[in-house]
């Protein structure tokens, strides 16, 4: 009957050509089967051929799908390179390179390009953009199957969790956020009056970047639990939390490129065993497992007291509908994203004003002149030192030239495609964000890469716009924008003024000269290796700037050679600081003439 059903539909003539196609075609296969059966390495050769035809194919389509925009070669047909650029630390000085040669959005992956256009990125993460989250933020998630408000890439939860945290980041539900503050750095004074100051009797090299990040865990653990961990008080990294999270970072970037780790994960995570041996616990002895287990302590604690739970961020969060998992999850965040961000920009900024010697002695004399007049109360006020010019613009440009923030964190290009500059950018493609290039837009004048405050205190109000429009792009844009930024300049209001009018911060390099930039730095007076053997080299995994080049430094080296100073040479930064009013203190201020 079938038979006869196709006959009445179809001529004839085609079903006869079609049955004898058939049989052709079986012919054939019985004919190539006994071929290769015959002649085995035809069947290797076939492989080969298929496997380079493949690769030709896919290498050919990679590359066409983004041809008209530039980058380095290998970038267009590999992640490798985007993988092999990471690893370096010093991604953010590559993506400048990057940029700079190939424009302002340039390839570096088969589907990945990045920005340090201002307006364009602008656009893309404007409040009603049509770019969404790529699978970047997948890579932040502390549990694969659990998002945070760092990691959520759906437009509509993500907006729901930050009008659920922003009550808490503003520091409008934290009672007493300023004193909070206060007591930290007053800590960190003490500390450094116990331990570490140099006098007559001695000179003590002072690790200040890593005592900067201790304040910082202190400060933020102090905001969100109510009460500090004690990294500063004990002088040390409790449970060995700082030293696990600078170690699982560069995974993180890692997963942030080879997404397809993230989905293996979100599978693997589904059986019991594996998760036990994958996914931190708040029963682990160490790392990120131990802010775990302090935060479901803190969050049990809440949930059984009957008197009245502190206004710390903890009690905003639950307050406002947070469930106490996803409590835990954001304080965690809050935590590692936040104190690292603010203990990344106290260092910069500090590293760039003592050891610029003009820069260090005229907010020293804004301070003190503010002290004298009565302006400023002790400690200082974020209100008053908001009224400060020069330290607003010391801090301004510190964020400038250094941001806090390097990652990519990519956007994904919506449906039906963009255009930039009359050129088609497919739709799905990773756009990553060049936050460091971005802060070196012309709009900063022709010297964008000097630490120079006075830039900020020019008398053209429309330029002042412009360009704080451009570095107010560092905490983000629109519904991505940093919600901690209150709480972040009210630590950086803070920390300075008490760290700059109380001590003398030594920072020195036998005398040598070196040119950086076309701007000579110029010979330091030699002096006594015993008097101060220091080493400042503060986060110079984020200092990939030539600005590093004025940066004066105590290095155990062989000086006939002139260090490559845009290469980290050291994790640590050891300081000397001596009290303002020892009287061999001013001579560690003559450091370097600009």
């Amino acid at each position: 009957m079938a038979s006869n059903l196709t006959t009445s539909i179809l001529p004839h003539a085609i079903v006869l050509d079609y049955a004898q196609a058939v049989l052709e075609t079986g012919q054939w296969l019985r004919a190539a089967k006994s071929h290769i059966s015959a002649h085995p390495s035809a069947v290797s050769l076939a492989i080969i051929s298929g496997i380079v035809i493949y690769v030709i194919w896919s290498s050919t389509a990679r590359y066409l799908r983004l041809s008209p925009f530039h980058g380095p070669p290998w970038a267009a047909f590999t992640r490798l390179w985007l993988c092999k650029t990471i690893a370096s630390g010093e991604s953010a000085s590559r993506f400048i390179n990057v940029s700079q040669q190939y424009g302002p959005v340039a390839r570096i992956g088969p589907n990945h390009l990045i920005a340090d256009d201002p307006e364009f990125i602008r656009k893309i993460l404007a409040a009603r953009s049509h770019y969404t989250r790529g699978p970047w933020f997948d890579s932040i998630r502390i549990d694969p199957e659990v998002p945070n408000i760092v990691s959520e890439r759906h437009p509509g939860r993500h907006n729901h969790l930050r009008h659920q945290m922003s009550g808490a980041y503003a520091g409008r539900d934290v009672e007493g956020l300023e004193d909070m503050i206060d007591e930290r750095i007053q800590d960190f004074v003490e500390v450094i009056e116990r331990k570490w100051l140099s006098d007559d009797n001695g000179t003590n090299a002072f690790d200040i970047a890593k005592r900067v990040q201790f304040l910082a865990v202190d400060m933020i653990t102090h905001i969100c639990f109510g009460k500090p961990m004690g990294f500063v008080k004990t002088d040390s990294d409790v449970s060995n939390f700082l030293k696990t999270v600078e170690s699982q970072l560069p995974i993180v970037q890692h997963f942030s490129v080879i997404i397809e780790i993230n989905d293996l994960l979100h599978w693997l995570v589904g059986f019991p065993f594996i998760r036990r041996l994958i996914v931190p616990s708040s029963q682990d002895k160490s790392g990120i497992g131990i802010i775990m287990g302090f935060t479901r302590n803190e969050v049990e604690k809440r949930q059984q007291s009957k008197s009245e739970p502190k206004k710390d961020m903890l009690t905003s969060f639950m307050k406002h509908g947070l469930s106490p998992s996803e409590a835990e999850t954001e304080l965690i965040i809050s935590l590692v994203a936040g104190s690292d961000t603010t203990a990344t920009a106290i260092r910069a900024t500090l590293l760039a004003v003592a050891s610029n010697p003009r820069v260090y002695a005229r907010l020293t004399k804004e301070i003190d002149e503010a002290e004298a007049s009565g302006k400023i109360s002790a400690p200082i006020r974020d209100q008053e030192a908001r009224r400060l010019p020069y330290l607003q613009a010391c801090i301004k440009e510190g964020l400038r030239c250094f941001p806090p923030v390097a990652q990519l964190r990519e956007r994904m290009v919506p449906a039906g495609g963009d255009t930039y500059n009359g050129q088609h950018i497919p739709e799905g493609t990773f756009i990553g964000l060049n936050t460091w290039g971005v802060q070196l837009n012309p709009v900063f004048g022709n010297d964008p890469r000097v630490f120079r405050p006075e830039r900020w205190l020019i008398d053209d109000e429309a330029r002042l716009q412009e360009m704080s429009r451009v570095q107010e792009l560092i905490f983000g844009h629109g519904t991505t924008r940093c919600l901690g930024i209150p709480i972040a300049m009210m630590n950086l209001n803070k920390v300075f003024p008490e760290s700059v009018d109380q001590y003398m911060l030594c920072t020195l390099i036998k005398g040598i000269e070196h040119f950086v930039d076309g701007c000579v730095i110029d010979r330091v007076f030699d002096i006594n290796p015993g008097f101060c053997n220091v080493l400042v080299t503060i986060f110079v995994r984020h200092f990939p700037y030539s600005l590093i080049g004025s940066v004066l430094v105590w290095l155990d080296v062989n000086f006939d050679e002139v260090p490559n100073l845009n290469t980290p040479v050291n994790p640590h930064s050891n300081v000397c600081i001596m009290a303002r009013s020892w009287d061999n203190a001013a001579s560690c201020s003559r450091i370097v003439t600009n």
